[in-house]
């Protein structure tokens, strides 16, 4: 009885030790080893990297929409610039389909801050007539999301659109720089 007793400790003992030398070591099974997991695949389909970035570019790109611009307005006045009841039409017909704020471009370093206010409301009237009765929560004065061009800047990307338009390259000579377009 005794030696049936050791004999089943030793065997415990060995199936314990056993188990503690192979750890949570996965063993796969021989059916599964060759099988890769579909988690994550080999090959990514075209474009499903970028297509992140160009949505944010689209987005950025819609929300500037809703930007009005100092130019819009008249002068140093409230009153909308033909161009500016426009745009702020258009603004509130796609307003409430969209998230984005209503953002009218402050003045120059923020000299004028009683303008920009009256510029404001006189937004906020106007999309409110318009059918958006959210307009005073999505209508802030602040800096547009770009600076914008002044005339001598934009003359210049205006040459340089037209030549590289234009047999193929820059004035037809491939690469030749800025130097050939201005003589």
């Amino acid at each position: 009885m005794k030696q049936n007793t050791t004999t089943i400790g030793r065997g415990l003992l060995i199936t314990v030790c056993c188990a503690l030398v192979s750890g949570c070591a996965h063993v796969p099974l021989p059916a599964l080893a060759g099988v890769r997991s579909l988690a994550v695949p080999d090959v990514l389909p075209l474009g499903a990297i970028s297509r992140a970035h160009w949505h944010t570019m689209e987005t950025n790109g819609e929300a500037s929409d809703f930007v009005l611009y100092r130019n819009e307005f008249v002068d140093q006045s409230s009153d909308l610039s033909p161009y500016g009841r426009d745009h702020i039409m258009e603004i509130g017909a796609r307003l409430p389909a969209v998230p984005f704020p209503v953002l009218v471009q402050r003045s120059e370093n923020n000299s004028n801050p009683e303008l920009d206010a009256a510029r404001r409301d006189l937004v906020v009237r106007v999309l409110t007539q318009l059918g958006n009765p959210e307009a005073d929560c999505r209508t802030v004065v602040s800096q547009a999301y770009s600076d914008g061009i002044n005339s001598l800047e934009a003359e210049q990307d205006r040459v340089l659109f037209r030549s590289s338009r234009q047999f193929g390259g820059f004035n037809g000579r491939q690469g030749s720089g800025l130097a050939t377009l201005y003589r």
